[in-house]
């Protein structure tokens, strides 16, 4: 028997909610040096697309302090691939420099056999938890993840139920427990970073250079 759609659209969403990208200062601040180790003066960093949505301004700032004086911002430009890629932490089996955090933001426990999410696309198979997150397509979540990319709460990390929405997308935590308030972390190694890349079709340079402005990015000494 099928069981009603599942909604867990509730109020307008509140002006808190997190969308975080953190960056690691460390990691790039060492890429940076064994780029400048490895190319002496000719060492020079690819900031095109905002250097690739990890903000041009903050990476072109700590490369001058480390003594890299050659930038890339013309869009026709042929840079090396291998050397951004090792910047931004886009080689296979690299953990990415950037990763993304939305927060939960309702749960619900569901039967089995609920529909989930815009078309009806989506069905649990048993009884579950779903958390919804306050990400979407309007953050630059690719509407690809639909039902193939996994977000992790807590220590479980689900498969994303259904269609992404413009503002939140729903994500099915089987027999795992959320609260609302959680993390959900969409990629933060090189991992969950490459199983996104995979269920989306899109190399890691989109994912990184499509994420929006409500998006807050936060470097750390991590």
């Amino acid at each position: 028997m099928n069981r009603a759609v599942c909604s867990m659209s509730a109020a307008p969403e509140p002006s808190g909610v997190r969308r975080v990208a953190r960056l690691s200062a460390r990691a790039l601040d060492e890429a940076l040096s064994a780029l400048i180790t490895e190319n002496g003066d000719a060492a020079e960093v690819d900031l095109r697309a905002d250097a690739y949505g990890h903000g041009a301004n903050e990476v072109e700032r700590r490369a001058r302090a480390l003594g890299v004086s050659r930038f890339i911002r013309d869009a026709d430009a042929s840079p090396d691939v291998d050397r951004t890629s090792a910047i931004f932490g886009f080689s296979p089996g690299q953990p990415p420099l950037l990763s993304l955090t939305g927060e939960v933001v309702a749960v619900k426990r569901v039967a089995a056999g609920t529909a989930v999410s815009y078309g009806y696309t989506y069905r649990t198979t048993g009884a579950s938890t779903l958390a919804l997150v306050g990400l979407g397509y309007a953050d630059g979540v690719p509407r690809s993840a639909s039902s193939t990319a996994t977000v992790r709460v807590g220590d479980q990390r689900g498969l994303i139920a259904g269609r992404i929405a413009m503002d939140q997308l729903v994500v099915d935590l089987g027999d795992a427990e959320a609260t609302v308030g959680d993390d959900a972390v969409l990629w933060d190694d090189a991992e969950s970073f490459a199983g996104w890349c995979a269920a989306t079709g899109r190399a890691p340079a989109e994912l990184t250079t499509r994420l929006g402005p409500r998006i807050r990015r936060v470097w750390s000494d991590a």
